[in-house]
């Protein structure tokens, strides 16, 4: 097992930076090239920018006194112009202000202060701040936790981006086994979520295949929603009959849905009900819901209140609210028969009838 990444602060140093030996070292091989030292006209010039709003000239003045180039170092000077730049949007400058307060220099350490303005560089692009997140989540360090595959997303979008540091570090993920097809899936619901990344669905949809094409279910998945909700119902089918491949739950209730609804597909409510009879029984909650709707209506199937009871209790088992209203309400107009039969459906199933009130109303004492 490789020993778990450090931020490489080195990615992040300005390009007004002094080159050291560390810097040019193979952990740092992402380094920027130093130009030469600022002469004081060049600052001059710089902070006459810098002081009138320019976000580039503020994020130069904040490299040139982290590194004491034209100007003594500084590293609280640092934080104030990369800071300035930060807060109008540059990105650079939002990464570099991440580095200082993981490093705690010029600032107060706090690396969980410095994974939030590493996300608001990645949100724009840059290549380092993904891979500083990426080495956050690697350490669990300024996160919740460790976590691999996110770690692993972020190394394989850095990489994307142009960093060298970002495609070492994704190939030691892999090298560490670590799956491909789950950081591709995760980086498709960064751009389908918007959170961490710009909102954008075909970008989200093009890493999702990805993950498909490797065998990610929960990405076939989310590949059938996608299209669903663009009204591309050919598509949707084809990822809803993978996944169902693949005896997902989500498949089965995918092809449920298209059947009952006819989008993509001939209508058929007997179709749809054998679909959602294979998600319910994998466990799918909503499917259950769904089928006790069809067995109390009589649609797709023969009308059977008390099969129909017997799917809304299994559904509000699981804590399903909805399932928890509808089993109370059709148990209200039931017949003593179509009881009688439901307890007898419950007993056939191992659930002991005395459990009902329990479950239904969070109550020992039976309701009258």
């Amino acid at each position: 097992m490789l020993t778990r990444f450090l931020v490489v602060l080195a990615l992040t140093i300005p390009a007004c930076r002094t080159t050291s030996a560390s810097q040019t070292s193979s952990a740092n091989a992402g380094a920027e090239t130093a130009p030469a030292k600022r002469s004081s006209s060049d600052i001059t010039e710089l902070l006459k920018k810098a002081t009138s709003g320019d976000a580039s000239a503020q994020f130069e003045m904040g490299g040139a006194y982290e590194t004491g180039s034209g100007v003594p170092e500084n590293p609280e000077q640092a934080a104030l112009w990369y800071r300035k730049a930060a807060e109008q949007g540059n990105p650079k400058a939002q990464n570099s202000l991440g580095v200082l307060y993981w490093s705690g220099n010029g600032v107060e350490r706090n690396k969980k202060e410095a994974v939030q303005w590493y996300r608001k560089a990645a949100r724009q692009g840059d290549a380092n701040a993904m891979f500083n997140i990426g080495a956050a989540y690697y350490n669990g360090e300024g996160v919740e936790t460790v976590n691999d595959t996110l770690a692993y997303a972020w190394f394989v979008l850095s990489s994307e981006a142009g960093s060298s540091s970002g495609q070492d570090a994704a190939r030691r993920s892999k090298s560490e086994h670590r799956s491909f097809s789950d950081a591709c899936f995760e980086i498709g619901r960064f751009y389908e979520k918007g959170e961490d990344l710009p909102k954008n669905f075909d970008t989200a949809a093009a890493w999702y295949r990805k993950a498909a094409d490797q065998g990610n279910t929960e990405a076939k998945i989310a590949l059938a929603t996608l299209s669903m909700s663009a009204k591309n119902y050919s598509d949707a089918r084809h990822w809803c009959e993978a996944a169902a491949k693949d005896r997902h739950a989500g498949g089965y209730f995918c092809l449920g849905y298209m059947y009952q609804h006819g989008l993509g597909v001939e209508q058929s409510s007997n179709a749809a009900r054998k679909w959602y009879e294979e998600a319910a029984k994998s466990g799918n909650s909503g499917a259950m819901q769904v089928l006790g709707q069809m067995y109390a209506n009589g649609d797709g199937t023969k009308m059977d209140r008390p099969q129909a009871f017997l799917w809304f209790f299994i559904s509000a088992r699981r804590g399903n609210k909805d399932g928890v209203l509808a089993a109370n309400q059709l148990r209200s107009s039931m017949t003593a028969k179509e009881w009688k039969d439901a307890q007898k459906k419950l007993r056939q199933r191992n659930f002991d009838p005395k459990q009902i009130d329990v479950v239904l109303h969070g109550s020992t004492e039976p309701v009258r």
